[in-house]
């Protein structure tokens, strides 16, 4: 990850001198601290008790463990004045019991409010950029979200839409979709495959949907765009979707990377019913200004294979 740094792109002169990141222990947060600590930018990353990632990337004093909740973050902000405040904490959990619908509320909803009210304390605004998902939205464009979890990010974006009309918060929404990258060790469909020995069978759905899939530089790429923009006072809409630089149906995008490496994987196409929640034509919305993906999902794919797999 850090050789991929050293793109002149990627490492040029940051506006952004202080950063809190929310959500930092998860793949796409700690790949973005990297990214922030490679620009110079001194990062501060709230987090609960699990934070093994950020050990390895920061100091411990700047791993704030939130043991006291949503105050405590407030506290924080107000006390570092960032820069920028990059929202990425989230609470996802399936199937919803009683307890996971108070946790995606303190999660999705709370803590994002907290932090745009500390924001408001601060003596410059710090940009704000949080994070939205697709499974917010049907194809055209309206809400129309496929799980509990979509719903309250929604109900984070009504939130931010007030701090930024009535307290001039400069802050948007990035729209993320799947995301994959090296190392990643989410048990995602995308590791699996790559990581697979030749000749593995692997039951899946028909394999109709179409799958916006992103890889991680590209969306790092969105975020320093963004935050770089908004801590220079440019104007940005509210929401702006992150997607990547070729569509396909899922059975295209495996079978063309199945030929590509021949491992000889057997695609057990329809053995699995889609979930209850799958979207087979994700949402596209309008790009982040100065932003497009630039990596080729299947020739990203290829590199991510072990050297000797295909032997």
């Amino acid at each position: 990850m850090i050789a991929m740094m050293e793109d002149a792109a990627n490492t040029r002169p940051s506006a952004i001198r202080t950063a809190v990141v929310s959500g930092g222990n998860g793949y796409v947060g700690s790949s973005l601290i990297r990214r922030l600590l490679a620009l110079g930018v001194e990062v501060h990353a709230l987090s609960n008790a699990n934070h093994q990632r950020l050990d390895s990337l920061l100091p411990a004093a700047h791993i704030h463990e939130l043991k006291d909740g949503a105050r405590e973050a407030a506290d924080l902000v107000m006390r570092i004045q960032p820069d920028v405040i990059f929202h990425l904490a989230a609470v996802y959990s399936e199937p919803v019991s009683v307890d996971c619908i108070q946790s995606m509320i303190d999660g999705n909803l709370a803590l994002g409010a907290t932090l745009l009210f500390a924001a408001t304390r601060c003596a410059v605004a710090p940009a704000f950029i949080n994070t939205g998902t697709y499974w917010q939205f049907a194809e055209d464009s309206t809400y129309a979200p496929n799980t509990l979890y979509a719903a309250t990010k929604q109900g984070f974006q009504d939130i931010l839409t007030f701090y930024r009309t009535h307290h001039a918060i400069p802050c948007t929404t990035l729209v993320l979709y799947d995301v994959f990258g090296p190392g990643d060790d989410r048990p995602k469909l995308w590791n699996r495959i790559t990581r697979c020995a030749p000749r593995t069978h692997i039951p899946l759905s028909p394999g109709t949907q179409e799958i916006e899939l992103v890889h991680i530089d590209d969306v790092l790429d969105a975020f320093q765009t963004c935050a770089e923009g908004l801590c220079s006072g440019k104007a940005l809409d509210e929401l702006y979707s992150v997607d990547g630089l070729h569509r396909r149906t899922l059975r295209e995008l495996l079978e063309a990377f199945n030929a590509a490496a021949d491992l000889e994987l057997g695609f057990g196409w329809g053995e699995l019913p889609f979930w209850g929640g799958v979207v087979q034509r994700p949402w596209r919305g309008e790009r982040l200004p100065g932003w497009t993906p630039r990596r080729d999902v299947l020739h990203e794919l290829l590199a991510m294979v072990p050297h000797g797999a295909t032997a």
